[in-house]
């Protein structure tokens, strides 16, 4: 046998072998950003489908005209009490080009859940406030959560 048969052969598995590794690091990496965008999403609608909840209960609260004060209190905080986790789960697993946006919504539901606490009535002047800027801080959060996971380049490509 020649040196030359046993230097192609070798040169010949080193390419083999080196392409292999370069097409499954690449697998491997669309394979990672394909879960971590998955976590995202999931994240990023549980943070917005839960504070829409809590929203939406808040208001209830705030039509039941029923409830006592000391009972509006209680009702309104327990509703609340389950936008934490998730605040907590944002904080740590999103950039700050998103985190700031939905603390900024975060603690807008939570100015909403005060008011609802103290007596506000649907109408008034601190519902024409409070209700405007909840809603100016979830289009900002969505707003930044789309630009995050380039929804909108998603949707032209």
């Amino acid at each position: 046998m020649e040196w030359t048969t046993l230097a192609a052969t070798f040169l010949g598995a080193t390419i083999a072998m080196g392409t292999t590794v370069l097409v499954e690091a690449r697998k491997d990496r669309r394979e990672t950003f394909g879960e971590w965008r998955r976590s995202k999403r999931e994240l990023y609608g549980a943070y917005l489908a839960t504070l829409a909840q809590v929203r939406g209960d808040l208001q209830l609260i705030i039509l039941d005209r029923s409830l006592p004060d000391a009972e509006r209190i209680v009702v309104a905080h327990r509703t609340f009490a389950r936008c934490y986790e998730l605040r907590y789960q944002l904080e740590v697993f999103a950039p700050r080009a998103v985190v700031e946006p939905a603390l900024t919504y975060f603690r807008s539901v939570r100015k909403l859940r005060d008011a609802t606490g103290t007596g506000m009535e649907n109408g008034d002047e601190e519902c024409e406030r409070v209700f405007p800027e909840v809603m100016a801080a979830l289009a900002d959060v969505r707003t930044a959560m789309r630009l995050d996971m380039g929804t909108d380049t998603l949707a032209t490509d």
